[in-house]
């Protein structure tokens, strides 16, 4: 297998991989006080589930607008090769409109049904109670994050990444030591538990956006994207968004409804000696750190890739695929490693009884060895397929593997079986390993590779 060998490609590897990794270390540090303080503040792990399934229509937005950015960065990137900043001004707006619409509407409803979507993920009223109390505040910070984060997710597919880590460290620090005052009620301030949490997150995403939007308005000199820039529309360019993009957008709904599926599933097993749903999210938690690198690497591969295809560099397009092969073998490996290491550790971290802290190792157990694929299913989908701009395939071959599969399984594991938690979760995460074979074979040719822009732009 032929390797990219000029140091220069590894270079910007680095250079967009690590400030996104550093990015996803600092969101992982922010979760991990978030979770650490709620589980300290409640020894039941009531208001630890609560949270984490009161962010559950949170995640399905993060994943639609992760999805919208992505269907632009398709393109931008391509255009990006091209060096057409117009082109790539106006994919910008179209990705900052639809984002803010989306975010407007699920505001709408969290707001307005707080209860009613907590009801579809338990049945334990003390949860319901405590979740619609979180969503009655946080929903209020959905429109900010969208645009911040369509904002900043746009300009990763022109290689501006380390406005991301600026952001993150001010948003963390305010959101730590806010939830330090507030959750608990240190220095005066009242103790209000999981609407301290609330709170918290609300104010940062506030801080958040104001920093976004002084890079984006005033110091960026690379798009200059302007306020004018928002309005701006081009039939052309939409139409292509549609076209090659909107697979993007469904393969990330889908899989994102899937996540919360995962979740429903978990929340309503009630067989278990210990709670799945405070489990889990440990697991979740130590997974997130443990692949922080890996995503940087997969985002890093949509650009990468994605340029070369821009300037008609094909042969260059297959050598880089044929190195991110070995790249996502490698991050696998060492994901799986730190997710071993890290098991005992974490666990103790919370305050748990002790049936869910051993239900929350046995789950880091089949995390590790889940991790390996998802490593290069990840690298393969999100990188190398979308940057080539083979939309369409990855977003059946999503469809396919975690509805078609690994979702029927789990529910007939957990429903009709009631087989142990661990098993379930086993099934739950099968689709990676489906994911990374098909995608190895679909590697082997050249269908893949599909150019996007328009030479008459």
């Amino acid at each position: 297998m032929k390797l990219v060998k000029n140091k220069y490609f590894y270079y910007n590897i680095l250079a967009i991989t690590i400030p996104l990794a550093l990015q996803n270390l600092i969101s992982f540090a922010a979760k991990m006080v978030d979770t650490l303080m709620l589980g300290r503040a409640d020894d039941t792990g009531a208001l630890l589930s609560a949270s984490y399934l009161a962010n559950q229509p949170f995640f399905l937005l993060l994943i639609i607008i992760f999805g919208v950015s992505g269907a632009g960065s398709v393109l931008a990137s391509q255009y990006w090769g091209k060096q057409n900043i117009e082109a790539i001004k106006i994919i910008f707006a179209i990705i900052l409109r639809i984002s803010v619409l989306f975010s407007a509407a699920f505001s709408a409803v969290i707001l307005l049904f707080p209860r009613s979507i907590m009801s579809l993920f338990t049945k334990r009223p003390e949860i319901i109670e405590s979740g619609a109390e979180y969503l009655s505040i946080v929903g209020w910070a959905y429109v900010l994050f969208a645009v911040s984060m369509a904002l900043i997710c746009s300009f990763r597919s022109v290689e501006i990444v380390k406005i991301s880590v600026v952001v993150s460290l001010f948003t963390l620090f305010i959101s730590a030591g806010l939830n330090y005052l507030l959750i608990f009620g240190n220095l005066g301030f009242p103790a209000l538990g999981i609407r301290g949490a609330a709170i918290s997150t609300l104010i940062a995403r506030i801080v958040e956006l104001i920093l976004v939007l002084l890079f984006v308005f005033v110091i960026d000199k690379r798009v200059k994207f302007r306020l004018r820039d928002v309005f701006k529309r081009n039939k052309q360019l939409l139409s292509d968004l549609m076209k090659h993009g909107s697979p993007v957008i469904f393969n990330e709904v889908f899989w994102a409804l899937g996540i919360l599926v995962q979740a429903a599933i978990l929340g309503h097993i009630a067989y278990s000696a210990g709670d799945p749903v405070a489990a889990n999210t440990i697991a979740g938690v130590v997974q997130q750190f443990a692949t922080i690198f890996m995503f940087g690497i997969a985002n890093a591969a949509t650009v990468l890739i994605g340029k070369a295809v821009g300037e008609g560099d094909l042969e260059g397009v297959q050598l880089k695929a044929n190195t991110f092969k070995l790249i996502a073998l490698l991050a696998g490996i060492v994901a799986c490693g730190a997710i071993l290491l890290l098991r005992n550790f974490a666990v103790d971290f919370y305050n748990f009884d002790e049936d869910t802290s051993r239900l929350a190792r046995e789950l880091l157990i089949v995390t590790a060895v889940s991790v390996i694929f998802i490593s290069f299913a990840s690298i393969y989908i999100v990188g190398v397929l979308r940057g080539s701009g083979d939309t369409r395939f990855c977003l059946f071959l999503e469809i396919a593997a975690l509805w078609g599969f690994s979702l029927p399984l789990a529910a007939f594991f957990a429903i009709v079986l009631q087989l142990p938690v661990p098993v379930v979760l086993l099934a739950m995460r099968s689709d990676e390993a489906v994911k990374t074979v098909v995608c190895t074979i679909r590697l082997n040719g050249t269908r893949w590779i599909k150019s996007l822009t328009r030479d008459n732009y």
